[in-house]
C-alpha cells in the first residue's frame, strides 16, 4: 500500500516507476505532489471497519483538499469537517451535501455563519459564548434553524507538538466545562438554534491513545449530565487527530487504528447517540509523496548539502514543527552503497530554516537526481505558498494504473 522501495526503484502500487511517470509528463524542474488514491481508498475502509457501528466519519478537509482525494472520500460515504467558509464552499462544489458537513473553527465570521445557516450544515461546532450569541442573532435574522454542538475543552495534555495541541486549558480552542450553564441559558430564548450535541478535538498527530480516552470520558460525563437535565442530545463529536509514525511504515498506523477502535467500542458500548469522528492525517498522510529534483550538490569541510527545487514554501511541516519526513532517492545504485554520506536536504528559499531533512545518510547523490519526500498527503500542498515568488507544485493523482484527470 502506498509508496514503496522495491529493488532499485521507488514505486507506486508495486509496479509503476515514479521516475518514468515524472519524466513521461516532462515536468522538468517543477516539484510535484503525487497521490495514491487506491491506497487512500483502502485506508478509509480499514478505518471504517474498526470504529463503532453508530459512527459517522467526517474527513477533516484541512488535511488535503485535492479534488481526487475528495472524490475518493465522497465515494465511500464519508462526510466533511470544515473550518472556514472557503472549505465549506469547496466541499459543496465537490458534491457533498450540506447535511454531511460539520463546521468547526475558532474564528467564524458573520459571512461564514450566514453561509452555514443558509446552506443547512449538519451542525456548527461552537467555540465560545460570543460565537453562540452571534449564531443565535443570525438565525433570528435569517429566520432559519441551525444545529449547534458545544466544543468543550477537556483540559487534557495531548502529548503532541505544542503548536498542534488544542485541548489543553491554555489553548484558544473550545470552552471550559464551567461555561455550560451560561451556554444553555443563551439557548432558552433562541428556538431556531438547537443543541444537537457536544464536541471536542484535543490536537493533531496523536500517537498515544490514552489522552483521547481521558478526554472522551470527560465529554461523556458532561453528556450524561445534560441528558439528565432533559436536553435531547444526538451527536457526540470526538474530533480527530490520530497520527502516524513518520519514521515507520504503514503497519504501525494499522495497529494504532485498531487500538483507537477498541477504545471507542469499549467506552461507548452503551452509548445510544450518533458518534462523529473527524480523521484527517491518519487517512491521507501516507498516500502522498513530494517529488523534487536535485539542483546542486554542495560540499564543504563541515556539511554536505543536496539543494533541491522544493522546500519550506511547498512543505512547511519540517520548518514549522521540526517534523521528520523520510526522504528517498527515486533511483538506487547499489554500486554506490559504500559511498554513503550524511546530507542536509535543503531548498532554494532565502531562509536558514529551509531544510527538509538534516543529516540523512544516503548513497552518492548527484545533480539532477530525483528525491521523494514521503508521507506528505496531509498538511502538504494545502499549506504550500509562493514565498520568494516561487510557483506552487502541481498535483497528480494515480489510481488503478492510470493518472486521474
Amino acid at each position: 500500500m502506498g509508496f514503496q522501495k522495491l529493488n532499485d526503484r521507488f514505486i507506486l502500487e508495486q509496479s509503476d516507476n515514479i521516475v518514468d511517470l515524472i519524466e513521461c509528463y516532462d515536468l522538468g524542474n517543477c516539484p510535484v505532489y503525487v497521490y495514491d488514491i487506491d491506497g487512500l481508498d483502502q485506508r478509509i475502509s480499514e478505518f471504517k471497519n474498526v470504529v463503532p457501528p453508530n459512527t459517522e466519519i467526517h474527513y477533516a478537509l484541512k488535511a488535503n483538499c485535492n479534488k481526487h482525494v475528495l472524490q475518493s472520500i465522497k465515494s465511500q460515504g464519508v462526510g466533511l469537517d470544515v473550518v472556514s467558509g472557503g472549505e465549506l464552499k469547496q466541499g459543496l462544489e465537490a458534491g457533498f451535501k450540506a447535511s454531511d458537513i460539520v463546521f468547526s473553527g475558532v474564528g467564524k465570521t458573520v459571512n461564514e455563519i450566514e453561509l452555514a445557516i443558509n446552506e443547512g450544515v449538519k451542525q456548527i461546532n461552537v467555540e465560545s459564548v460570543q460565537e453562540l450569541e452571534r449564531i443565535c442573532f443570525l438565525s433570528r435574522k435569517l429566520n432559519k434553524p441551525i444545529n449547534v454542538a458545544f466544543r468543550m475543552n477537556p483540559d487534557v495534555d495531548a502529548k503532541t507538538h505544542p503548536y498542534i495541541t488544542t485541548g489543553f486549558r491554555e489553548n484558544k480552542f473550545g470552552m471550559d466545562f464551567l461555561e455550560i450553564s451560561n451556554l444553555v441559558e443563551i439557548l432558552k430564548n433562541n428556538k431556531n438554534v438547537h443543541l444537537s450535541g457536544l464536541t471536542m478535538h484535543i490536537g493533531s498527530q496523536l500517537r498515544d491513545i490514552k489522552p483521547l480516552e481521558d478526554a472522551t470520558k470527560r465529554l461523556l460525563s458532561l453528556w450524561d449530565e445534560l441528558i439528565s437535565q432533559g436536553h435531547k442530545l444526538e451527536t457526540l463529536d470526538l474530533g480527530g487527530g490520530l497520527g502516524i509514525d513518520y519514521k515507520d511504515s504503514t503497519e504501525s498506523d494499522l495497529a494504532n487504528i485498531q487500538l483507537y477502535g477498541e477504545m471507542l467500542k469499549s467506552l461507548l458500548k452503551d452509548f445510544n447517540g450518533r458518534i462523529i469522528l473527524e480523521p484527517g492525517r491518519i487517512l491521507v498522510a501516507r498516500f502522498g509523496a513530494l517529488i523534487t529534483k536535485i539542483q546542486y550538490i554542495k560540499e564543504n569541510r563541515f556539511k554536505n548539502f543536496a539543494i533541491v527545487d522544493t522546500g519550506m514554501h511547498h512543505l512547511m511541516r519540517p520548518c514549522l514543527y521540526q517534523a521528520y519526513h523520510r526522504i528517498i532517492p527515486l533511483k538506487f545504485d547499489s554500486s554506490h552503497a559504500s559511498d554513503e554520506k550524511l546530507y542536509d536536504i535543503v531548498g532554494p528559499i532565502c531562509e536558514s530554516s529551509d531544510v527538509l531533512g538534516k543529516d540523512r545518510l544516503m548513497g552518492h547523490l548527484r545533480q539532477d537526481d530525483y528525491l521523494a519526500v514521503c508521507d506528505v498527503g496531509a498538511y502538504g500542498h494545502v499549506m504550500a505558498n509562493n514565498y520568494n515568488t516561487h510557483g506552487l507544485p502541481i498535483e497528480l493523482a494515480y489510481s488503478k494504473g492510470q493518472l486521474l484527470k
